[in-house]
């Protein structure tokens, strides 16, 4: 099973887990680290790659953040070479960690992460209210 870690700016990670495991259940081999206000970028790595160490990394490990740019993802990304199945992708949301819960047994880290993003992008979507067409009598 490919391990997961979510990594967002506030405490978006946890709640997003919590939200999708309401969906599909409790998830093994799945994290989260908040970067919380005032947080240094060494003590956010620090927590980070504790974090890591409490997963089975023998699948891999997805990483997920929620902005790309952002210090959560600038800082996976200088992790990454530390992992040697690892992938990261950002723009989390509840149909991407969906979509990577139920995927991630059956799917290489690669193909999942793929998977994930396509999800992840499919998962928006804008509602338009129909209009009501008016009958003319004459």
């Amino acid at each position: 099973m490919t391990a997961i870690l979510v990594c967002t700016h506030g405490h978006a990670a946890k709640e997003l887990i919590r939200s999708a495991e309401m969906i599909c259940g409790v998830q093994k081999n799945t994290s989260f680290v908040s970067f919380e206000e005032g947080m240094t970028v060494e003590s956010l790595q620090h927590k980070i790659v504790k974090e890591v160490q409490t997963l089975n990394l023998e699948k891999g490990i997805l990483f997920l953040t929620d902005l790309k740019g952002g210090t959560p993802f600038n800082v996976l990304i200088a992790l990454l070479k530390n992992y040697k199945q690892s992938e990261l992708v950002a723009g989390v949301n509840i149909p991407l960690l969906l979509e990577a819960f139920i995927q991630r047994d059956s799917q290489k880290v690669g193909k999942l992460a793929d998977q994930s993003a396509i999800a992840a992008v499919q998962g928006i979507y804008r509602y338009t209210m129909p209009t009501q067409q008016i009958e003319d009598d004459f």
